[in-house]
């Protein structure tokens, strides 16, 4: 695995744990600031640690990690709230003008840049209690010395991100079994081994896992998009536009699926 040396795996989780605190801590300011695409590297950048120690938990003292992780959530959630509006935002603007109808802006786009300005409010503001401050030394603390299980970390980097990214392969798989492959865990299971393959070093479950999220990614916006259309009264073609737009999302999932079965047969 490019990138994954033979040192200990407490020094590859140190190593990644430090990295990804550090971007926390250099977008925030761009992230209150509301700069273009700021909020979506902040959550990213924390779904990209959350996915860290729920991919490498073995590694990991249990109850911190657990406390971490859902901190974390809560923190995701509350980006997620502004973030998922600006894209619907985004989205509908490029929909009205490649059907030449700006004449709808008004009525589709701006209760969403409403919506928008309402949930980044409440993101500054969180930033101001006593909860934000407590994630932030919690943050620190990890990034100084993440609470590893001695014994198992101290094994070699290279077998233990083997191990995880092959079992964050077959996550996926057994979702897309289970649940169907369209479904949401099928996509933050895809994520999931993004985010896991990046740090093991693992380019090709890295672009797989890259792939899949975003066939369903771009599906699932799509379908929330033609929702919203459809609620605000928007002409049938406008909606029948993106409904056409979320099956093409789908194109070429079947065939990333594929390759992903091919790989977990290796």
């Amino acid at each position: 695995m490019g990138g994954v040396t033979d040192a200990p795996a407490a020094e590859l989780l140190t190593g990644a744990v430090g990295d990804l605190v550090a971007d926390l801590r250099r977008l925030r300011a761009p992230a209150l600031a509301d700069e273009p695409d700021a909020v979506h590297q902040l959550r990213t950048t924390v779904r990209r640690l959350r996915n860290l120690l729920a991919g490498f938990r073995r590694y990991l003292r249990r109850e911190p990690a657990a406390d971490l992780r859902a901190r974390l959530a809560s923190y995701g959630a509350l980006l997620g709230e502004g973030r998922d509006l600006e894209v619907r935002a985004d989205d509908c603007r490029r929909v009205l003008a490649e059907l030449g109808r700006g004449d709808l802006l008004d009525d589709l786009v701006a209760p969403l840049l409403a919506g928008h300005a309402t949930e980044h409010a409440r993101l500054v503001a969180w930033h101001t209690t006593d909860e934000a401050a407590a994630l932030d030394a919690l943050l620190d603390a990890w990034a100084a010395r993440p609470p590893l299980r001695r014994r198992r970390a101290a094994g070699r980097a290279r077998p233990a991100a083997r191990r995880v990214v092959r079992r964050e392969v077959g996550r996926v798989l057994d979702r897309a079994e289970a649940a169907g492959e369209t479904s949401h865990e099928v996509r933050k299971a895809a994520r999931r081994l993004r985010h896991v393959a990046e740090v093991a070093g693992d380019d090709r479950a890295a672009q797989l896992g890259k792939e899949i999220q975003s066939c369903l990614g771009d599906h699932r916006d799509a379908v929330l998009l033609a929702a919203h259309l459809w609620e605000k009264g928007a002409p049938a073609l406008v909606v029948a536009h993106v409904e056409t737009q979320a099956g093409r999302a789908l194109e070429d999932l079947p065939e990333a699926l594929r390759r992903l079965r091919a790989l977990h047969e290796i």
